[in-house]
């Protein structure tokens, strides 16, 4: 699954009740547990959550990335079986739940079929309260796992759980560490007004300033060396920019959807200088090493950097890997065909 799966959903599009009060809620607090009205599909989990790790994910039939994570999310309940409790949480009315799973998904199949984790319908609003705006939270998809010990270990888009999930589970994460990121986080959002202004009016200094003054209240983090990277690239300093990018992959060398990240940014759209392009190679190849050479989101962004340093052949080669570990995805496949032919027409 493509890291940067889609923009968030308004919070308040999702139409959460603004009657009810709630206890601010962050990792490393305990979790609220779960109030469901009924049961749509899955067994059902009473609170609290415990003994197991659980997964609350907050989404809608109407949220197009919510959808588009949700074979995603079905591997992952498929690969951690009894071990993970996935369970989705939506404010819709059963009809309208029991419409959208009758319908066919794109990846083949009704949604019924393709859905392999728990669905409920939320009570009220008391489930949807007590996490996302607890949290803070502003858009959907959203996911909280709460680990065996009833503690929210991690919050944020279903996209990105993958390696805190996996660490969770194998009793390696480190709670203090994402507890301090939360809270740095939370500094950071405090410049994020002015650091936009300064974008919007292109004044790329201005941002520049704006950045170091936040690293200096909230201290430096991989994330400010993205929004550096960023600020120089648009303003035209390629090579500072390129060696911002150099650093940040090493510092993300054990953090295989970083690494995804900046080499699918950096081939996208197919006009990276050498240099960016050769470091998109290093952090692609080093991505798939660490997923074993089997995730398909990350052997395709491996194709796709071979394919815009021209390397076609490579790129079919990598390509293919990712169509056999696809599941379903019919843009790998599609991109597998588009190289294929290219191929095809090069030999005539």
């Amino acid at each position: 699954m493509r890291l940067l799966i889609g923009i968030a959903v308004l919070l308040g599009s999702f139409g959460l009740g603004q009657s009810v009060e709630a206890q601010k809620l962050g990792i490393g607090d305990p979790s609220p547990g779960l109030k469901v009205a009924k049961w749509i599909k899955g067994d059902p989990v009473t609170a609290p959550l415990r003994d197991k790790v659980h997964v609350v994910e907050f989404w809608a039939t109407w949220c197009g990335p919510c959808r588009v994570g949700m074979p995603h999310i079905s591997e992952l309940q498929t690969k951690y079986k009894d071990k993970v409790a996935f369970i989705g949480v939506t404010r819709e009315d059963e009809a309208t739940v029991n419409g959208f799973l009758s319908k066919n998904a794109p990846t083949g199949g009704t949604w019924n079929e393709v859905i392999k984790y728990r669905l409920a319908l939320d009570s009220g609003d008391w489930t949807n309260t007590n996490y996302m705006r607890a949290a803070g939270q502003n858009g959907i998809p959203c996911a909280f796992v709460v680990g065996r010990d009833g503690i929210v270990e991690w919050i944020g888009h279903p996209a990105r759980i993958d390696e805190p999930l996996a660490k969770i589970v194998a009793g390696t994460w480190n709670r203090d560490a994402a507890v301090a990121e939360m809270k740095q986080q939370e500094v950071m959002k405090q410049w994020m007004s002015r650091l936009n202004a300064s974008m919007q009016k292109k004044d790329y200094d201005g941002a520049l300033t704006v950045l170091d003054q936040m690293e200096e209240a909230a201290g430096k983090s991989t994330n400010t060396a993205l929004y550096r990277m960023t600020i120089l690239e648009r303003a035209g300093r390629v090579e500072q920019a390129s060696e911002v990018r150099g650093a940040v992959i090493e510092s993300a060398w054990e953090n295989a959807q970083l690494l995804n990240q900046i080499a699918w940014n950096t081939a996208r759209t197919g006009k990276g200088s050498e240099t960016d392009m050769q470091l998109a190679l290093k952090a692609a190849t080093r991505a798939s090493e660490l997923n074993g050479n089997k995730d398909a989101a990350t052997l395709d962004t491996l194709a796709r950097v071979y394919y815009v340093m021209g390397d076609l052949d490579e790129a079919i080669k990598w390509q293919e890997i990712a169509a056999k570990h696809n599941n379903g995805s019919a843009e790998i496949n599609a991109t597998l065909a588009t190289y294929q032919k290219e191929k095809a027409q090069n030999a005539k």
